[in-house]
C-alpha cells in the first residue's frame, strides 16, 4: 500500500479543505468531476500521510481495489525502461491505465521534463476515461512551475486543487499533546506551549522531537518541563543563526561584489549568481519566507525569489565549483569550520 505511518493523520484548521477534498474524492461516487485532486504543500506538511490513510480506509470499504502509488522518480524510471524496450516494464505501464486509484507523488520534478509530462497527460486521461481516480502531489503550486505543458496544467485544474500548510502555534500545541499522549509522555502544559512556539516545524519534525523527549524521560527519569525543552531546542538549533544582513555580507565578500549592489534592483549578469546564492541561503538558514527575502533584495516578488532558489539549486548541482562555494558559505554562516577542497 505504500508508506506506513506510526500514528493517525490529524485534521487541523490549516488542512481542513484538503481533508474535505480527499473525502469527496473517495466517496462511493466521487463528488469531484473529474475525480482528480492536485494536492500541494511543503515537505513534511502531511500530504502523503493524508492520502495513504484515506487509501487504507478505501481499501477496507471495497474489496479488490486496484491502486498504485508511484513517486515521480519511479514513474520516470518506468517510462525510460519502457522506451528502452523492456517488455515487462511496458506491460506495467499499460496496467496503470486500468487502475481504480493512481497516486503520483512529487510531480514538481516533472517541471521542464516535457516528454514525461506528455506521458502523464496520456495516463491521466486513460485512468479518468475508465472511471478511475487520480491524486497528484507536489511541493509547489502549479503557478510556480517554470515550464509545464498547457494540457497538463489544464488537467491539474480540471479537478480540485488543495493546499497543505504548515501548522500554526495552536495546531502545533494540539499535535504535540497528541504525540505526547501516544508515547505516554507526561509534559507540563507550559512545556507544550514553549515547544509549540519555539519550534515552527512540520508535524513529522514535531513527532521526532517528542520521541527524543520520551527517550530523555525514560532513560534519565527526568520531568519534561521548560528546562528540558530548552535543552532540546538548544541541541537542535544550529550553532549560529545568521540574519539576512549576515548572509548578504558573506555572499558579497565571497563573490567580490557589494552588499548594496546585490540588494539593489540592478539586473547585471555579475550580480545574478551572488544574489541567487544569498536568496537561497536566506531561505535555508533563516527559514525566511519568499516575500521577506524579495523585499530585502530589491523589492522582488515572491515568485521571483522562488524561481531564483530553484535556478541556483540546478546550477550548483551541475557545477562542482559553485556547489563548493555555496557549501562553504553555508558552513561559515552556521559557525562551522571550512572544509578543504
Amino acid at each position: 500500500m505504500g508508506t506506513q505511518f506510526e500514528h493517525d493523520f490529524i485534521p487541523l484548521p490549516e488542512n481542513e479543505f484538503a481533508v474535505a477534498a480527499v473525502e469527496r474524492l473517495f466517496a462511493e461516487t466521487p463528488a469531484i468531476d473529474p475525480p482528480l485532486l492536485f494536492l500541494f504543500g511543503p515537505s513534511g506538511a502531511g500530504k502523503s500521510h493524508l492520502v495513504m490513510q484515506a487509501l487504507e480506509a478505501f481499501h477496507h470499504r471495497y474489496e479488490g481495489v486496484r491502486q498504485r502509488t508511484l513517486s515521480a522518480y519511479e514513474f520516470a524510471t518506468l517510462n525510460m525502461e519502457s522506451a528502452a524496450g523492456e517488455e515487462e516494464t511496458a506491460a506495467q505501464l499499460e496496467d496503470l491505465a486500468d487502475l481504480d486509484v493512481f497516486v503520483c507523488e512529487g510531480v514538481q520534478h516533472f517541471d521542464r521534463q516535457t516528454w514525461l509530462q506528455k506521458k502523464l497527460i496520456l495516463l491521466i486521461d486513460d485512468i479518468l476515461r475508465s472511471g478511475g481516480r487520480v491524486i497528484l502531489t507536489s511541493q509547489l503550486p502549479v503557478g510556480a512551475y517554470e515550464q509545464t505543458h498547457p494540457k497538463l496544467v489544464s488537467r491539474f485544474h480540471s479537478g480540485v486543487t488543495a493546499s497543505m500548510a504548515m501548522p500554526g502555534v495552536e495546531s502545533r500545541k494540539r499535535l504535540i499533546q497528541y504525540f505526547a499522549d501516544i508515547h505516554d509522555l507526561e509534559m507540563h502544559p507550559t512545556a507544550v506551549d514553549q515547544l509549540a512556539r519555539k519550534m515552527p516545524v512540520s508535524p513529522r519534525e514535531m513527532h521526532g522531537a517528542i520521541v527524543q523527549l520520551e527517550a530523555v524521560q525514560r532513560l534519565e527519569e527526568r520531568e519534561i518541563d521548560n528546562g528540558t525543552v530548552e535543552e532540546l531546542l538548544a541541541f537542535q538549533q544550529p550553532r549560529n543563526v545568521p540574519s539576512m544582513t549576515d548572509v548578504a555580507r558573506s555572499v558579497a565578500k565571497e563573490f567580490g561584489v557589494t552588499v548594496r549592489s546585490i540588494r539593489s534592483a540592478a539586473r547585471a549578469q555579475t550580480l545574478l549568481i551572488p544574489r541567487q546564492v544569498a536568496m537561497l541561503l536566506s531561505r535555508e538558514l533563516i527559514q525566511a519566507n519568499y516575500s521577506d527575502i524579495g523585499a530585502y533584495y530589491g523589492g522582488r516578488s515572491h515568485s521571483t525569489v522562488m524561481h531564483a532558489c530553484q535556478a541556483l539549486t540546478r546550477k550548483s548541482s551541475g557545477s562542482p565549483e559553485l556547489d563548493y562555494r555555496v557549501c562553504q558559505l553555508r558552513r561559515v554562516l552556521q559557525g562551522q569550520p571550512i572544509k578543504p577542497r
